[in-house]
């Protein structure tokens, strides 16, 4: 992976296209501190909503712990937002590192459900691995994608401002908002 971490023969990089579920029965029959690594790309994964997030690739590497694997991914995308200054849609670029543990539901080596009380986690929601022992890292991606996002939405510097507020032909101030104009300009610093 690009983290820094070397990547060894018995681990070789895996790749995934569309596609965000890992069947993990190899991984989960190997010994504790096992891991296998993956290159991911997805055109499109909806965030909620209208929102989706496009372009979306990274890495990831999946370790065998006792009784789940811990994911760290690394991920990046572009997010079509709404500017809320100029009404304008602009590419965000957003960017994540994600540590996330998921849980067995099912033992690979005796197919009886995981007792419950062996698994204790203090949250009330934790990743799981199906019945099918794949592990799906579509809503941890989604999750941590809308954290990346801003809490402002401005498409930048450059941005033009409200619309109207400036003529495109002559660089004159709409009359809607030459009162707004006057308080600028009134403004002392």
């Amino acid at each position: 992976m690009k983290s820094g971490r070397p990547m060894t023969d018995s681990s070789p990089l895996r790749g995934l296209i569309n596609d965000t579920a890992i069947n993990v029965v190899g991984l989960l029959q190997s010994e504790i501190g096992d891991h296998r690594e993956y290159a991911f790309r997805l055109d499109l994964l909806p965030l909620g909503d209208e929102l989706a997030a496009r372009h979306v690739a990274g890495e990831i590497r999946l370790t065998r712990l006792r009784d789940r694997i811990l994911a760290d991914v690394v991920v990046t995308a572009a997010v079509y937002l709404e500017c809320v200054r100029c009404l304008r849609t602009y590419s965000q670029p957003a960017r994540a590192e994600i540590a996330e543990e998921y849980w067995q539901t099912i033992d690979v080596r005796t197919g009886f459900t995981v007792d419950p009380e062996e698994a204790v986690v203090e949250e009330e929601e934790r990743f799981t691995i199906d019945d099918n022992h794949e592990l799906d890292l579509r809503e941890a991606l989604r999750q941590h994608l809308v954290l990346a996002l801003p809490m402002k939405l401005d498409c930048g510097d450059k941005c033009p401002g409200p619309p109207g507020m400036v003529t495109e032909d002559d660089n004159t101030i709409d009359d809607r908002f030459a009162a707004l104009a006057n308080l600028l300009e009134n403004r002392k610093d």
